[in-house]
């Protein structure tokens, strides 16, 4: 699979997660143009993945125009964000976006880099660990809610109880003595699947959590008839990275990632 073609292919994961969870969004661009999110209290925030003010995948689904970038900085100029993000993601267009982004003031984040990653869907093989992986229920995950703020401590923890049970959405979570340490998501959308919202407790980390929670939605997505897993990191998070490389994952772009600060 192409980088183009998984980009488009991550549009309509993303579509479903705002579904799950829509942000003060009033998104005032053509939907085949673009995703804008608008959250005005996060706008704070230097660092991209913690700032929910973005525009993503512009340019990846049709052809746009300067005019339709305009539009886009006009949103955010009337919404009086402060900063936001435009992540960049392949499309024919990817050169000629980005001089449009530097010719208006955006610049290149320095910081870390976003690599997205693939692999084909085949069963595996279970690692050993003391730990019981399952997918999980409202239920389960409502009456756990504390343990899993402290999974995904300091990240947010919301999605996780705001998308389960919803549609292209599965959980799972991995127990110790009972008690959960790690969990994660599966979304998936016709045969593509997407591995994300992955967390461990802190002191629960190097129990083999987060590669058995990739085994087990790898497996799932097998059952629910996928054909490519997709997964998204921060190349700081070398753990992450790491573990999806021991997996069979393989990087296939970074995002270019822009920044409004005004």
């Amino acid at each position: 699979m192409k980088p183009d073609e998984i980009a488009r292919r991550l549009i309509a994961i993303r579509h479903r997660q705002l579904d799950c969870a829509p942000l003060d969004s009033s998104i005032q661009v053509p939907s085949d143009t673009a995703v804008v999110t608008l959250d005005p209290p996060s706008a704070a925030s230097p660092y991209p993945s913690a700032n929910r003010n973005g525009v993503f995948f512009f340019g990846c689904r049709t052809k746009v125009s300067r005019t339709d970038f305009l539009n886009v900085l006009d949103l955010f100029r009337k919404s009086e964000i402060q900063r936001f993000f435009f992540w960049l993601s392949p499309n024919p267009q990817i050169e000629e976006i980005s001089g449009w982004l530097r010719g208006s003031g955006l610049k290149p984040f320095k910081g870390t880099t976003y690599p997205t990653l693939i692999r084909s869907v085949e069963p595996m093989a279970p690692i050993k660990t003391p730990l019981d992986v399952r997918r999980v229920s409202r239920f389960e995950v409502q009456s756990r809610k504390d343990a899993i703020l402290r999974i995904f401590d300091p990240w947010p923890s919301s999605f996780f109880f705001e998308s389960v049970e919803k549609t292209g959405f599965e959980h799972f979570m991995a127990y110790e003595a009972g008690a959960p340490v790690s969990a994660a998501i599966l979304a998936y959308e016709g045969d593509f699947a997407y591995l994300g919202w992955a967390g461990t407790a802190e002191g629960d980390r190097r129990k083999g959590g987060q590669n058995a929670l990739i085994r087990a939605r790898m497996n799932r997505a097998v059952e629910l008839g996928c054909r490519v897993a997709c997964s998204e990191t921060l190349a700081r998070l070398k753990t992450s990275l790491g573990n999806l490389e021991r997996n069979g994952f393989e990087t296939v772009y970074y995002k270019k990632v822009y920044v409004w600060d005004s």
